[in-house]
């Protein structure tokens, strides 16, 4: 990133695009109607256009994965309710858990070093 430039405005075309997609959607959707198309592919559609907002795929898994989870009644009549939101609710929570475990691993790779040279420096004044 160049010296001065604000992080806001990193992947700017990408956040006005999701921001602009978000709205669409939006004045799109009504809850009150039963299709599919606004009660399972717009709200997909939504934490997509979240994600080009905020870039942080973890938040949107995590924030979408909730709603799921809530909004499913597995054994219901309802296909929506009772496959399709359990299902998305277990792949955002997979997204979730692979995020969080690579975060984990560069965490410890990034640290290693560190303190193996500690535990020597350690190990050193021990044999003093």
């Amino acid at each position: 990133m160049p010296a001065g430039r604000p992080a806001v405005l990193e992947h700017l075309p990408l956040r006005i695009g999701g921001l602009v997609l978000l709205g669409v959607l939006v004045v799109l959707y009504h809850p009150e109607q039963g299709d599919p198309w606004n009660r399972l592919l717009i709200p997909i559609g939504m934490a997509i256009a979240t994600w080009l907002l905020v870039r942080n795929a973890a938040a949107v898994a995590l924030g979408a994965g909730l709603l799921a989870a809530i909004h499913s009644a597995p054994g219901s009549g309802d296909w929506i309710r009772g496959i399709a939101y359990p299902l998305l609710a277990a792949v955002c929570a997979a997204i979730v858990a692979v995020v969080f475990g690579q975060r984990f691993r560069r965490r410890i790779a990034a640290t290693h070093e560190e303190r193996w040279r500690r535990r020597r420096a350690r190990q050193q004044d021990e044999d003093l």
